[in-house]
């Protein structure tokens, strides 16, 4: 019986996801193409009639739209604004809390594949720019609507708002503090994932204070092209 015309995309995402979760959890260099088809529930000889090799598996991984924020992140983010809390708050106590630190395979890619695409050629390097400038541009765009203090949207509007931002309207210092706030917590979670648990909890808790105050913009005259 013949496949359905879906058949080969649903596979080559089916591959992609159990890279991803991989990838998080033990990095590139520790995971084997025979794992990521076993993790998928496939058979090796299956893997390339998607994929060159490994490293072609990794670039399309990051180039699949890696998310900085999960769906279940984003409904905990909903539930708070929905209670009148901070949004910029709610976002760094998720993003930096144990469960994060603890769990990377469940959690952001960013923190643990940013050390692996640095070992990684361009195709990889120029795939993952362009996630971060998109998270970048997403948490920009999220700041700004805060900021522009305008009528509630519907959850289908914020949520178009939030994945396609119109960065023409948001200003240069919105961007610069979005970088600033991602760069920070990303980082730090990294850091976290590498001391002692005393020394994560002093980077964690740090962070997470300081998150918030780049809420609103800046002027600090920088001329700098983001």
């Amino acid at each position: 019986m013949p496949y359905s015309p879906d058949h080969k995309p649903k596979t080559r995402l089916k591959i992609i996801r159990s890279a991803a979760k991989l990838f998080k959890t033990v990095g590139y260099e520790n995971v084997t193409i025979d794992q990521v088809m076993a993790n998928a529930g496939l058979t090796r000889g299956g893997f390339y009639a998607h994929f060159k090799n490994k490293e072609d598996l990794f670039v399309a991984t990051v180039d699949s739209g890696i998310n900085l924020l999960s769906e279940p992140i984003l409904s905990r983010l909903r539930k708070a604004e929905k209670f009148g809390l901070d949004w910029t708050t709610a976002f760094a106590d998720l993003y930096l809390s144990n469960q994060h630190l603890n769990h990377p395979g469940k959690g952001c890619a960013l923190p643990t594949l940013s050390t692996e695409v640095a070992r990684s050629g361009e195709r990889a390097q120029k795939a993952f720019s362009k996630v971060i400038r998109g998270a970048c541009g997403r948490l920009a765009g999220k700041l700004a609507l805060e900021g522009r203090g305008i009528a509630p949207m519907t959850r289908e509007e914020a949520d178009e708002w939030f994945e396609n931002p119109p960065l023409d309207e948001i200003s240069k210092e919105y961007r610069i503090n979005a970088t600033a706030m991602l760069s920070m917590m990303v980082g730090a979670m990294v850091l976290g994932r590498a001391v002692d648990d005393e020394t994560a909890e002093l980077i964690l808790s740090s962070v997470r204070k300081t998150v918030p105050r780049l809420k609103s913009p800046q002027k600090s005259g920088t001329d700098a092209a983001l």
